[in-house]
């Protein structure tokens, strides 16, 4: 067989096109074999395609090409016998797992993600949010009227966190600032592994009322007289007198005019020495490949939302009257980083 290089200049590019193509069915396979739980049923130990089947109720040869295919990418490892086990990549599939990406790829919510895309071409020609123009109504909108789906962000959403929180909470000198306040703070896990890392926090956490009706991570005894709930819609009004202001990845679900609102309410709540943490994405500028580059098209297609460059970040914090003091790269696993400003 000829190599590339013999087949014309073009041929790379072709082999990429295909390669890409491999991966938008990669995605659907991967949501296919989470929907049945597959991962989940190799937790014990290696099975064949046939045990699988019988156990999930599916089609056994349909199921092996599948793990066959999903294997040459590292999700699965069939050995001499026929059976299949899990791969380190693929003990990501399975529930309960700290970063676990199964609820991310169950059909209810990545069927949501495949319609939304379709009306990509019309927000490239219209500039309104595909997500708006497949649903008729804005991603956060939808979630309060789809408990279901909802729960399948939320969940998703604590999971990623589990692994990132615990590196937040150790990589800042939190101890340094009593009074924390975590903006749009979920259900309160960043603000629980603050509260485990620095004995010396009391915190706050600003959510609207359902949000906060649930924070179970702060329900713990440990945690008694060391916190308090403060419901409410950040864009509105923000709880005064905090040392620390923290939003983790809330900036990046918003344009700029809506992020220039919340961080004006920020702003005002701050007094002398308070700061201000976002906590989110710093998008590399210029061509360099970056994985935030895909974020900050897939934002923009579900909330009309933006990665951003440190750049970016400077105007906003300008525009807000606060002074951008320094960029902290959290260190891996997590892709983040934390953006402090304050007053002066």
């Amino acid at each position: 067989m000829s190599d590339s290089g013999s087949l014309g200049p073009g041929a790379d590019t072709a082999l990429f096109l295909q390669e890409l193509y491999a991966h938008a069915l990669l995605v659907r396979c991967l949501v296919t074999v989470a929907e049945q739980g597959i991962a989940d049923r190799l937790g014990p130990g290696p099975k064949t395609a046939a045990e699988l089947a019988t156990g999930a109720g599916v089609h056994e040869e349909t199921l092996y090409r599948m793990l066959r295919f999903l294997a040459s990418f590292g999700f699965f490892a069939e050995d001499e016998d026929g059976r299949f086990r899990l791969t380190p990549r693929g003990e990501f599939l399975r529930v309960n797992v700290p970063g676990s990406v199964r609820d991310r790829l169950r059909r209810p919510w990545q069927d949501l993600l495949w319609r939304t895309y379709e009306r990509i071409p019309e927000m490239l020609r219209t500039g309104v949010t595909a997500f708006d123009q497949a649903h008729g109504q804005s991603f956060f909108d939808y979630l309060a009227s789809h408990p279901d789906i909802n729960t399948i962000y939320d969940r998703s959403t604590a999971r990623l966190s589990q692994i990132e929180n615990p590196v937040i909470a150790a990589s800042y000198p939190f101890g340094d600032y009593p009074y924390v306040v975590d903006v749009g703070g979920g259900h309160g896990g960043l603000l629980a592994a603050i509260l485990d890392h620095h004995p010396q926090v009391h915190g706050v956490l600003c959510e609207l009322p359902q949000v906060v009706a649930g924070a179970e991570p702060l329900g713990a005894e440990r945690y008694t007289g060391r916190w308090e709930p403060v419901a409410g819609d950040f864009f509105r009004n923000i709880p005064p007198g905090g040392d620390i202001y923290i939003l983790k990845r809330i900036v990046h679900d918003w344009d700029d005019d809506h992020v220039l609102a919340l961080l004006t309410r920020c702003r005002e709540a701050l007094r002398e020495q308070a700061r201000v943490l976002v906590i989110d994405a710093v998008m590399k500028p210029g061509n360099e490949p970056d994985p935030n580059k895909f974020m900050d098209v897939n934002i923009m297609a579900l909330t009309g939302g933006r990665e951003r460059t440190e750049a970016e970040f400077r105007r906003l914090f300008d525009a807000a009257g606060l002074v951008l003091q320094r960029v902290l790269p959290l260190p891996a696993p997590v892709p983040l980083a934390i953006l402090e400003a304050g007053l002066g």
